[in-house]
């Protein structure tokens, strides 16, 4: 996955490289793209996982340690990693395995605009507005990153992104 450097958010350099790389592991968690061994399966109530081989998670652990490089201990625990999230499972064996079937993208997604909402010392926030083509065909154009000059044609959708300072550093919350 290519970050464009315009389509990052208004942060400082080093912020928005922890950007990049956590929209890129949040981008193959959603998208279930991980390398997997299809005869390796660990049964756990009711459902089939497979066994990921990506070299940077030989463990559960190790991924769950590989996610709070970018994520509070908190969003990783009750989001990513939360029992109530069927999406992975450690095996007997410790290691890390995954359900499979990740979901599409919106095919009328058109691009996406950044604003910052606060900044402060131990937290900060920004808003991406997200927008979808209005025509019900799917958008053919390149992705935008400034507000379009025919808004009329487009839905949008708000997600607020926060950054939280930790004792490492900031982290997605």
């Amino acid at each position: 996955i290519v970050v464009d450097d315009a389509s990052l958010p208004p942060l400082d350099a080093e912020l928005q490289q922890l950007y990049a790389d956590a929209y890129k592991i949040y981008n193959q968690i959603n998208f279930c793209n991980f390398d997997f061994d299809a005869e390796d399966i660990y049964e756990k109530d009711g459902f089939e996982y497979f066994k990921i081989t990506d070299s940077r998670f030989k463990t559960y652990d190790d991924f769950r340690t590989f996610l709070l490089q970018y994520f509070t201990e908190q969003f990783v625990d009750n989001n990513i990693l939360s029992p109530d999230n069927i999406m992975f499972a450690k095996g007997e064996d410790g290691g890390l395995y995954y359900l499979g079937g990740g979901r599409g993208t919106n095919i009328f997604y058109a691009g996406h605009t950044f604003a910052m909402d606060r900044e402060g010392e131990e937290e900060m926030g920004f808003k991406a507005t997200a927008y979808y083509t209005n025509s019900g065909t799917a958008y053919e154009g390149e992705p935008f990153y400034e507000a379009p000059a025919d808004p009329e044609n487009y839905t949008t959708q708000d997600f607020l992104f926060v950054l939280w300072k930790e004792e490492a550093g900031w982290r997605f919350n």
